[in-house]
């Protein structure tokens, strides 16, 4: 019995020294908290793959209500845009405040070269920051291939 209470006790002492030293993390409007990587339980590589024009949008609150449940540095997040979803990815699209939100949250856009050719753009066309693939539906199925998480919204 004593030998019990006694490593009882040892392991409450153990996990409150552990409890002590660990870091809180608060998050109130003007600082939330965002987890680090260290901080991450679970890591999670997300592609989503958007083709309308009409879903674009959805595409990039998606992204953004991911970052907010598993925290940005836990979420690596890539938005690939094909067909006629690539003509709303340039700087003076009607979607340009929430691009430039989700490229400076780290979030990654891509966009499909074969798609860009068949409405005749080119990468000067496009917001800076977006990256483009040859396929945007081979890079969906080589993410998908390397264990990423589809979305279509």
């Amino acid at each position: 019995m004593k030998k019990t209470l006694s490593c009882l006790l040892l392991s409450l002492a153990v996990n409150a020294s552990f409890a002590a030293t660990a870091p809180i993390e608060r998050g109130d409007s003007a600082s939330p908290a965002v987890p680090s990587t260290a901080a991450c339980s679970q890591h999670y590589d997300i592609v989503i793959g958007v083709s309308d024009k009409d879903k674009v949008e959805a595409a990039l609150s998606n992204a953004q209500n991911l970052q907010k449940e598993f925290g940005a540095a836990c979420a690596n997040i890539e938005i690939v845009h094909f067909s006629a979803a690539v003509t709303l990815l340039g700087p003076t699209s009607p979607k340009a405040t929430l691009i430039k939100e989700a490229l400076q949250n780290g979030v990654k856009l891509v966009a499909c070269q074969n798609s860009m050719n068949k409405f005749k753009m080119t990468e000067d066309d496009l917001f800076p920051g977006i990256t483009t693939v040859p396929s945007g539906v081979a890079e969906i199925v080589r993410r998908q291939k390397e264990g990423w998480v589809y979305l279509r919204p």
